[in-house]
């Protein structure tokens, strides 16, 4: 009995808020105003607070595609909101902003620092329940395969969602794509060693850009959860993230396709 009440105590365990300190940067040609520039300067030090608390980082090759896609703003506006699916800011405190001009060269720069309590929505704590995810690229072409081979430690329940950042009326959302008949025969999520699955990549009809960044989020439960095939926002999905009393574990994958 008491190793059943420790096992609760265990999986409903809500993670503690971290004050981190972290900074961001942001130079630019003219582009943006100096209010514009310090902006992004503060959406960066947020992703940075993140970062240092949930233990995120991406690859110099895929942040660099991403920029490429989508610039260099957006690129850490994706990622911020990736990592807000794993945790959040409930109180942020401010220093004044750093100003510098490069005349010679015409680039304004705005450094902005900040103290941020970053609160993780679920640690998972038992490191016997754990899974790892290889795809077979991360830059496609349209109608290329993508082949996911998923490992678990134990026997889990493995759900899959779809972000496309860009837009448009079709992908402004997160689709579930595992399980979902709709995108893959296979249905069976309780996964006891491991599992492969196929799916084919499109590029979007309404986008006019040669290249897209998407976001693959794997969701790994002890217990079933009646996912919804979709949620309008990230927002959206990680209130069901909050809301769990199962042991959870989320691991985010970016890949590109390419027109």
């Amino acid at each position: 009995m008491k190793k059943l009440i420790f096992l609760i105590l265990i999986f409903s365990f809500q993670a503690k808020a971290e004050i981190v300190t972290a900074t961001g940067t942001h130079k630019h040609t003219g582009n943006f105003s100096p209010n514009e520039s310090c902006g992004i300067a503060l959406e960066k030090a947020k992703l940075d607070a993140m970062r240092k608390v949930l233990g995120e980082s991406i690859s110099s090759e895929v942040f660099s595609s991403c920029s490429e896609v989508d610039g260099e703003l957006n690129c850490e506006r994706n990622q911020f909101s990736l990592l807000k699916l794993r945790g959040d800011i409930v109180d942020l405190k401010t220093e004044e902003p750093v100003h510098d001009n490069d005349e010679d060269a015409g680039v304004f720069i705005c450094k902005q620092t900040i103290e941020a309590n970053v609160l993780p929505i679920r640690q998972n704590t038992d490191p016997s329940f754990q899974f790892d995810v290889k795809l077979n690229e991360r830059t496609f072409r349209s109608n290329e395969t993508m082949e996911i081979k998923i490992n678990t430690s134990k026997k889990m329940y493995i759900t899959i969602f779809q972000w496309l950042p860009y837009g448009g009326t079709k992908y402004n959302k997160i689709t579930k794509i595992f399980p979902n008949e709709k995108f893959n025969k296979n249905t069976n999520n309780l996964v006891l060693d491991n599992i492969s699955l196929k799916y084919g990549t499109y590029f979007p009809d309404e986008i006019d850009n040669k290249i897209v960044d998407e976001h693959l989020i794997f969701v790994a439960s002890l217990r079933e959860i009646p996912w919804l095939n979709e949620y309008a926002t990230y927002e959206s999905l990680k209130k069901q993230f909050i809301k769990s009393k199962t042991l959870l574990e989320i691991e985010n994958i970016d890949y590109i396709i390419v027109k």
